[in-house]
């Protein structure tokens, strides 16, 4: 699953008209902003009498910088300042992190080396990201973020509790519908429940073996927005997956549990 590849909106279905009211108030152009991102991933290949777990966890720090604004499209360009992290796979710890000058060297991290402070464009539109920065390595494609969930995709006006909306994304062969719901609003802030059903199809490098998978599940995020500006403060992210994972030899069950949260900076 490659967010670098085309991204279709094949259904968008509202309960208001979002294309008459766009993006709550969009960022000036030249306007930057960083997002730090933590994500924890436990998968189990559950092979006959001898399951096998991988587990990581990862923290990115990345920047934004508004290229271009309009109702219902931006461009960004991000760059991604820092990774750091652990990854437990066949008994083996490998710790990574983007601030060992040295580590970066050697070939182990070379693909860490390649995704530091390298500017990458992203083009929003329809609310979703088309392009996004390329991710720390190919097992961590699942946990991809999307930047166009930054941004309230209406006027502060329409917001208001119990409004709901829904949209379908499709990446490739992989499709995700999304479910709205603002809860509540407590003074500036807006609270959204994002309830999300997964079909999810992933293909990465594994030793001298490619891995393909389909997994299938439901993510439930509750993200916190800024009722002035619309802009993302905050989310929590939590998604359980099921499906299976083919090695070219042998096709085995799999499921993943991912955890996730974000916080966004502002000007």
């Amino acid at each position: 699953m490659q967010w670098q590849k085309t991204l279709g909106i094949w259904a968008i279905f509202v309960s208001i008209c979002l294309h008459q009211s766009g993006y709550a108030q969009p960022l000036s152009n030249g306007s930057k902003f960083t997002v730090t991102h933590q994500v924890s991933n436990a998968t189990t290949v559950h092979v006959p009498n001898q399951p096998l777990f991988f587990e990581s966890n990862k923290t990115s720090v990345t920047g934004y910088q508004m290229l271009r604004s309009t109702d219902d499209a931006m461009d960004l360009l991000a760059t991604v300042f820092s990774i750091k992290g652990k990854l437990y796979a066949y008994g083996q710890e490998q710790v990574f992190n983007s601030a060992d000058t040295a580590g970066l060297n050697t070939n182990e991290m070379a693909w860490l080396k390649d995704l530091i402070n390298q500017p990458k464009p992203i083009a929003i539109k329809h609310y979703h990201a088309i392009a996004a920065p390329k991710n720390s390595n190919d097992f961590f494609d699942i946990e991809q973020e999307d930047a166009g969930k930054y941004f309230l995709p209406f006027a502060a006006s329409i917001v208001k509790a119990g409004l709901n909306w829904s949209d379908s994304i499709l990446i490739d062969s992989s499709k995700t519908i999304h479910q709205y719901l603002i809860t509540k609003i407590i003074g500036d802030q807006v609270f959204i429940t994002v309830l999300s059903d997964l079909q999810i199809k992933t293909s990465f490098k594994q030793a001298a073996s490619t891995i393909h998978q389909q997994l299938k599940g439901l993510a439930r995020a509750e993200r916190i927005y800024d009722l002035k500006t619309g802009l993302m403060l905050s989310e929590t992210v939590q998604t359980n997956l099921s499906g299976s994972t083919n090695n070219g030899v042998d096709i085995l069950p799999i499921s993943v549990q991912l955890k996730a949260s974000s916080v966004v900076t502002w000007p």
